[in-house]
């Protein structure tokens, strides 16, 4: 079960929820083995970020997976990743973007 977390000092409206919950479950098919069927999606909107000590409108985000997948797949999805909420959070030049993988062999 891929568990995406997106955090961001943004406010993310209802129809932007719906919009970054469908473009997710697109692309989670370019890591092997996933689906939008088993994707669980948490966004937590309203969180102050700063960034060398100052207030950023920032996003970080948490893809944990059940075991490894491979460098190019998770290249492209970093990639689609970025366009996605590049564009439905109307991200600005200064508005840091992280985001990391955690691959677990164990998963209850």
């Amino acid at each position: 079960m891929p568990f995406v977390n997106i955090t961001t000092a943004k406010k993310i409206d209802c129809p932007a929820k719906e919009k970054l919950n469908e473009e997710i479950c697109k692309i989670m098919t370019i890591l092997p083995g996933k689906n939008k069927d088993n994707t669980l999606i948490c966004l937590n909107d309203e969180k102050p970020m700063f960034k060398s000590g100052s207030p950023n409108n920032g996003v970080f985000v948490e893809v944990r997976l059940f075991g490894q997948s491979p460098e190019d797949s998770k290249k492209e999805f970093a990639q689609k990743m970025r366009g996605i909420l590049k564009d439905v959070l109307a991200l600005e030049e200064n508005d840091c973007l992280y985001m990391n993988y955690i691959e677990n062999e164990t998963w209850g």
